[in-house]
């Protein structure tokens, strides 16, 4: 990282730290604390890595550069004014639903896996629905929020399709249009209501998905090395028991069930520093099943999207992040977390 670019880093990160300290946000200034830590510690891993001709060094490098500005980034939303994270918040949902779309090309050909000329309304209004999600949510209209996209917009565009008077094709767009919405707008969109709970919640689901991501990756490098020792072994047939070859050869469920146990426990360290809800406090044992459900969602998002991923025929949803791919590869894992961890402490305390 050049100088400039530590410079604004710093900043962003010092401005953050400023207002949560202004604000008393004892827990995001804490966790903020770990997360520089963690950072601090990868970026002397990799320079050593590199001093030592590691094969993985650069990877590492990269990841860990993009990690700092994309924490700076996230910090400084969620410790300044809440409009500022609504917008932010809001950009996200737009970015990953246009990275998606960009995926399935507009061409006038009944091959699958494109768009046509004439989904170019369709996808005007899934983009128009976002600043209408993001109103909604700041405004707190929960009702509203929760059907906005599953019910109106879901029944709208099948009726854009009768105006067009269309019939080919008709299935093949709509299912496209469908989960882009439902994925990008409607689930990642739940985190526009977690700022209404508090930007703790939103930190500590993202905070945990991405912790899994991060664990899965090491913990799967440690089960295929001890399956390496003794591969015809009955714990080790266990352990390299795979959960879909075909979207992802490497996952296993040892190492995604072992991931989604640690994340249960990382999960507690958050519990005392959870803002009152209506109805109490997290308690520890709720805690740590939420923590439970976001290690193992993590790993069905993390499945689902490289489905998408085999089925398009890509490595990476896009390179806009170095290291990490786009911006729907760091975030497929919170499409599937943020709604469950949502809806699962909206249920028990609000």
């Amino acid at each position: 990282m050049k100088p400039l670019q530590i410079l604004l880093v710093g900043v962003l990160i010092g401005v953050s730290a400023l207002c949560l300290v202004e604000r008393r946000e004892t827990g995001m200034l804490l966790v903020l604390g770990i997360i520089v830590a963690v950072l601090l510690l990868f970026s002397l891993t990799y320079r050593v890595m590199r001093w030592k001709r590691h094969p993985m060094a650069e990877e590492i490098q990269s990841r860990t550069l993009t990690w700092w500005w994309m924490i700076a980034v996230f910090m400084l939303a969620v410790a300044t004014h809440r409009l500022v994270s609504f917008g932010f918040l809001g950009f996200l949902c737009f970015a990953a639903l246009r990275e998606y779309y960009s995926l399935m090309p507009m061409e006038e050909t009944a091959e699958s896996k494109v768009l046509s000329f004439k989904d170019r309304l369709s996808v005007l209004i899934t983009y128009l629905a976002i600043p209408l999600v993001v109103y909604v949510a700041y405004i707190e209209w929960y009702e509203l929020f929760i059907i906005v996209a599953p019910v109106y917009l879901f029944l709208l565009l099948p009726i854009v399709f009768v105006i067009q008077n269309r019939t080919e094709g008709a299935i093949k767009s709509l299912g496209i249009l469908s989960l882009g919405f439902m994925f990008f707008v409607f689930n990642l969109g739940h985190c526009l209501f977690m700022i209404n709970m508090g930007a703790f919640v939103l930190l500590y689901c993202f905070a945990l998905t991405e912790a899994r991501d991060l664990l899965a990756f090491w913990i799967g490098k440690w089960t295929q090395a001890l399956v390496a020792k003794r591969p015809g072994a009955l714990w080790a047939r266990a352990l390299d028991r795979r959960i879909a070859t075909e979207i992802s050869p490497n996952k296993t469920w040892a190492a995604g069930i072992l991931t989604a146990a640690l994340i249960s426990l990382l999960s507690l360290a958050f519990v005392p520093f959870m803002p009152a809800f209506p109805d109490g406090r997290l308690t520890y044992s709720f805690g740590a099943l939420v923590g439970l459900l976001i290690g193992l969602l993590g790993l069905m998002g993390d499945l689902v999207f490289s489905m998408v991923k085999r089925d398009v025929g890509t490595k990476d949803f896009g390179a806009l992040l170095p290291g990490h791919g786009g911006v729907i590869d760091r975030i497929d894992s919170l499409i599937y977390t943020v709604p469950i961890t949502f809806h699962m402490i909206n249920w028990q305390y609000f």
